[in-house]
């Protein structure tokens, strides 16, 4: 009996050793296959979208430059003053532009003088000129009719009447003449005048050229430059703009490489640093043609759909739409790789058929070959291969493996996805 026990334990204590060894080796097999991460097929929103940074600004600035040469003075306003179309902000003199107005309008006085009929000296000499040959005419008709009829009566000779008549002939050609030479000066003189007033015009506009006026409803932007600077002409003196919430848009610098993407009327998303917990909406309503020669970049300008409390220099992200779907089977982004998503199926690594539609930076949109729920490889799996054996060393949540690929200058656009 004893010898048969002994060999009983001998058989347990083989089997228990060959157990243990086949634990070890499956574990051994186990934990020697590569560790990947996984997650899950799910439905949500997609969006591709490109990010930029932006600034509030005025839809237009305008800036206050001189007209003249002069020394600024009487400067009406300050950095932030509200100014009114046609307001007076301050006076550029130039001692030379009153002297003009005064040299012209004198002139103009002279001028208006002898044009005028009754005052003129030029042609009160003219009248008493045509009055004295209207005299003489008189006298000549009277002689000449006097010698006409003499000689008709054989009282004259016929020579004295035809020299009477040629006198008279003279003269009413000479007067006649005269009044023409009148006439004449008189419209050169009221072209003078003309000149003379347009010259006077002329001066009165230059000299209102020293002040300098409001082109708009609005406020000052910068400080003006202080009063008793020399400028040059067209030196610039302050700047103004129309900042109502109406009249201010975010202005983004949109890369070389995107501003194909941006079309107007675009939808774009923003949120300003002075509203972090808010996401706004609006749309391109201007791309300007030019990129910034440093900086490579495009100016965007995108209005508000429904503005808060703007203020001009506010800055903020945008996220320019390129297209997007409120619902679509969608994975994490790193699970597309080299163009193809990989699932595990009975612990092994399977290339799927998957179609893909939108792509954005965060998640990928799956039109075809997958299933709600399936699984799919995050972990880089260039190092493996089809059919590979593999273990799952975590199942990641899909929106956390998401939000992994999200850059930090859009960290700002959680809410919005």
């Amino acid at each position: 009996m004893i010898r048969r026990a002994q060999g009983l334990v001998r058989v347990l204590v083989v089997a228990a050793a060959a157990c243990a060894a086949g634990t070890a080796a499956f574990v051994y097999f186990l934990l020697n296959r590569p560790a990947i991460t996984v997650t899950r097929v799910v439905e949500g929103p997609v969006v591709q979208a490109f990010y930029a940074t932006g600034t509030v600004q005025p839809k237009r600035e305008y800036p206050v430059n001189t007209s003249v040469a002069g020394i600024l003075r009487d400067v009406q306003v300050d950095k932030g003053s509200v100014v009114h179309k046609g307001d007076l902000l301050g006076v550029v003199v130039d001692p030379q532009m009153q002297f003009a107005v005064d040299k012209a309008k004198t002139e103009l006085e002279v001028k208006r003088e002898f044009a005028d009929e009754k005052r003129s000296p030029v042609m009160q000499e003219f009248d008493a000129k045509i009055e004295a040959m209207g005299q003489m005419l008189a006298v000549a008709t009277h002689d000449e009719d006097r010698f006409r009829k003499l000689a008709e009566k054989n009282a004259a000779s016929w020579k004295d009447r035809d020299f009477s008549f040629e006198h008279m002939q003279t003269l009413w050609s000479q007067l006649e003449a005269c009044k023409k030479q009148r006439a004449a000066k008189l419209r050169e003189l009221q072209a003078d005048l003309e000149t003379a007033e347009s010259a006077y015009r002329t001066a009165l506009a230059n000299l209102d050229l020293q002040n300098l006026r409001s082109p708009i409803d609005g406020v000052v932007l910068d400080r003006p430059v202080p009063e008793g600077t020399r400028l040059e002409l067209n030196g610039h003196v302050m700047r103004l703009a129309n900042v109502s919430v109406a009249m201010l848009v975010m202005r983004a610098q949109v890369d070389e490489e995107n501003v194909k993407d941006v079309r107007e009327g675009g939808i774009v998303r923003m949120v300003l640093y002075s509203f972090p917990s808010q996401t706004f909406e609006g749309k391109v309503t201007d791309i300007y043609p030019q990129a910034d020669p440093s900086r490579r970049t495009f100016e965007v300008d995108v209005q508000f759909t429904s503005p808060p409390n703007l203020k001009a220099g506010m800055t903020g992200e945008l996220a320019f739409v390129v297209q997007e779907k409120a619902r679509a089977m969608v994975v994490p982004s790193q699970a597309l790789q080299n163009q193809v998503i990989w699932t595990v199926k009975n612990g092994r690594l399977t290339k799927t058929t998957a179609k893909i539609g939108i792509t954005s930076v965060e998640r990928v949109e799956v039109t075809a070959g997958l299933q709600p729920n399936e699984i799919v490889v995050i972990s880089p799996v260039a190092a493996l291969r089809e059919g590979q054996a593999v273990r799952i060393a975590e199942t990641m949540d899909p929106v956390v493996a998401a939000d992994l690929n999200k850059p930090k200058e859009v960290e700002v656009f959680k809410a919005f996805h």
